[in-house]
């Protein structure tokens, strides 16, 4: 039976097919991987039980602060050092990353793909150095003080830190997944706009490039803990689909009938024409009202238009609201 300590180091190639070639040969209640695949997914497995167990059952960081832990390892890791390379632009493009995300989903302001982030946007989603822990190689980052976050106006429990690095664990799940990942990562990417997918494509390019994989735990005051994990292979399949994109922005004037919306997801679905339903992003706090006042009513919808062309002639099209009307036919 293997033990904990008994799994080879994943760079030492030579010690791993020994390893997959011995435990072929073994018979046990829970068989040991026997393959490349199934070794790193128990390395993962390990990897994120590990990060869980270091996380305790205490509160997240100091004075109540969110933070996120992150396991580093691969081709640039050994013996529990990282490559300083490696390290200083990873933890460059997660922030780079985190703040643009971070302004792509703040609903107080229009996203801008140009020009610098807000200030309070740089303030409230910084991310602190804390210790190191046991790993491949591990580090814990903090989020800012509860009294910095509480300067953004309108955040209330819903911290914009948190947001931020929610979708970005969603975007690694999605970027992972073993069916249809590149149109699952564009779905998720996409609504945040050019500045964002840009600094998306460059955190993964840091762990592509490197054959360096990594695996992230989450505690904040709105998540209680998530675990995900992004491995070189699934970071590259992820730069390659966002780089390689041609993103456009248009608008377009359609015309349909109102057939439903979630105020939960901030979208009202309009049935057009030769285009079927048509789901188009709004500001939550507005789906109720148009709900009340045209649903089942023909309407014209003035949208703003984000196309990203793949590969192939595939489209991927994300509609933002920008007028909503009753048609002509309506008796206007």
């Amino acid at each position: 039976m293997s033990t904990p300590q008994s799994l080879p180091d994943a760079t030492d190639k030579k010690a791993l097919r020994a390893w997959l070639a011995a435990r072929r040969s073994e018979s046990t209640e829970k068989p040991a991987p026997r393959t490349l695949t199934e070794l790193r997914s128990l390395q993962l497995r390990r990897l994120a039980r590990s990060m869980q167990n270091e996380a305790g059952e205490g509160a997240a960081g100091v004075e109540g602060r969110p933070i996120l832990r992150f396991a580093l390892d691969g081709a640039t890791v050994r013996t529990h050092q990282v490559e300083a390379g490696v390290l200083g632009d990873w933890l460059r493009a997660l922030q780079t990353v985190v703040q643009s995300v971070a302004y792509a989903l703040d609903e107080l302001r229009p996203t801008h793909d140009s020009g610098p982030v807000p200030r309070e946007i740089q303030r409230v989603t910084k991310l602190f150095s804390g210790p190191l822990f046991t790993s491949s190689y591990g580090m814990v980052l903090e989020g800012a003080p509860e009294a910095v976050q509480a300067e953004l106006p309108g955040s209330g429990g819903d911290i914009l830190l948190d947001r931020a690095i929610n979708k970005i664990l969603d975007l690694a799940d999605r970027a992972s997944s073993s069916v249809g990942a590149e149109d699952a990562v564009l779905d998720a990417a996409l609504p945040l706009g050019r500045r964002a997918i840009s600094h998306l494509s460059e955190l993964s390019d840091v762990l592509a490039s490197t054959n360096t994989n990594v695996t992230m735990t989450w505690e904040s005051k709105g998540t209680k803990r998530r675990t995900s994990s992004l491995s070189w292979e699934s970071a590259d399949r992820c730069l390659k689909v966002l780089k390689t994109a041609q993103v456009e922005d248009s608008t377009e004037s359609l015309r349909g009938l109102l057939v439903g919306g979630s105020k939960v997801r901030g979208v009202i679905e309009i049935e057009v024409e030769g285009k079927g339903v048509v789901v188009i992003r709004t500001e939550k706090e507005s789906v109720t009202g148009f709900l009340a006042l045209y649903a089942e009513r023909r309407v014209v919808v003035e949208v703003d238009v984000l196309t990203a062309r793949l590969a192939g002639g595939r489209e991927h099209r994300i509609y933002s609201l920008r007028d909503l009307s009753l048609s002509e036919a309506e008796g206007l």
